[in-house]
């Protein structure tokens, strides 16, 4: 966001009278991280990602109304919007039943994705939904539309086509909308079972910047080799990037870039107090960057700046950016009185070093523990 007019227009005065910029208001034209008002949600309420396509449009997405007592429910749909003002409440799509939004992706104001799923004992049943021409309608998602081992971690749109990642199993799942059907592509040769070792790859986040330059971040374990992972999508096949950090118990979490000549990649060991791994990338080499503290990296998101913020949970939450003096990690902004806050998402508003996170605040003092919506944001006020 800009530096209020009144704080331009004091700063231009003090240079043209020759007067030195007071500390408090160099001080005040700094960005930084805050809590951001939104719509009042029904406990308990939780934003599980938020994607942002411009400064006047943004999507949060989770569920509200969740309630511990009530076996085999998800809440209800919560969505947000950001107009470059305020968020609001905004349509939804139509959804039978209780069901919990997961992912949200976006290519621009009038494409916008959301995937979702109620509680199933029997496991993971996966919604798509998409909003065009100020509609939304249901994708049909047959891989997931019964219950099953099927497991969509991530999402990801570009061009009208959008990404969906995951797992079945053991098997990665790579599924892309190519415009009028879904279409799902082989994995790479090392991540299918064959001789006479059980092969496997996990597939936690995507990111696609064309429709023929796309990336995926997971673990694999095969004959040789056992860590972290990178994928590739060239337009025809996807291909294993191996990291040179085989035989780490380490799993790459999150990835982004402003494109593919400069990515950022975060992984953990899925587990507190087990280390964590930092990579960046032009394309075609990766180099671990040292330094960060933060066992546990929840998301991922890069400013126009090239500057990377994570997301770390553990010991408590927080915001780490890496810059020329190495990485700076600041508490996560909480809720006055509130016992604990995770955030579990975070996304740079494109074209700007804006960051908005989101996630959730316990609220004190209630039994059983209610949880209750948030939104950060790191930008000039």
């Amino acid at each position: 966001m800009r530096v209020r007019r009144c704080l331009a227009l004091a700063f231009s005065v003090a240079v043209a009278v020759g007067a030195a910029v007071p500390a408090a208001a160099a001080a005040a034209a700094e960005p930084a991280w805050r809590l951001v008002p939104i719509p009042q949600s029904k406990a308990t309420s939780n934003l599980w990602d938020v994607a942002a396509v411009d400064t006047r449009n943004a999507w949060a997405v989770g569920f509200e109304g969740y309630h511990p007592d009530q076996q085999y429910t998800t809440g209800e749909p919560m969505m947000l919007r950001w107009n470059g003002i305020r968020w609001y409440r905004t349509s939804l799509p139509a959804v039978q039943g209780r069901v919990s939004f997961q992912r949200v992706a976006a290519s621009s104001a009038t494409d916008v994705w959301v995937t979702g799923a109620p509680w199933s004992p029997d496991g993971n049943v996966t919604l798509v939904w998409r909003y065009n021409a100020g509609t939304w309608t249901e994708v049909p998602y047959p891989p997931g539309a019964t219950p099953g081992t099927l497991s969509i971690r991530d999402l990801s749109v570009v061009d009208g086509r959008a990404w969906l990642v995951g797992h079945h199993g053991n098997v990665p799942v790579f599924h892309e909308w190519t415009g009028s059907s879904w279409q799902e592509h082989q994995p790479p040769a090392e991540c299918v079972t064959g001789g006479g070792f059980v092969n496997f790859c996990i597939i936690n986040a995507v990111k696609a910047f064309a429709p023929d330059d796309v990336w995926a971040a997971g673990n694999g374990m095969w004959n040789g080799y056992s860590g972290p992972l990178l994928f590739h999508w060239n337009g025809t096949a996807w291909r294993t990037v191996q990291t040179g950090l085989n035989q780490q118990q380490l799993t790459m979490q999150a990835l982004d870039g402003t494109s593919s000549r400069d990515m950022w990649a975060v992984g953990d060991g899925g587990g507190m107090g087990s280390g964590n791994v930092v990579l960046r990338g032009d394309g075609t080499t990766w180099q671990t960057v040292s330094g960060l503290d933060t066992p546990a990296t929840r998301s991922l998101a890069v400013g126009a700046n090239g500057v990377p913020w994570v997301v770390g949970q553990f010991p408590q939450a927080s915001f780490s950016s890496h810059g020329p003096a190495g990485w700076t990690t600041t508490p996560a902004p909480a809720p006055p009185g509130s016992f604990g806050t995770n955030y579990n998402a975070i996304a740079a508003v494109p074209g700007t070093n804006r960051m908005i996170a989101v996630g959730y605040a316990d609220l004190p003092g209630t039994n059983p523990l209610r949880l209750q919506a948030v939104i950060a944001d790191y930008a000039f006020r």
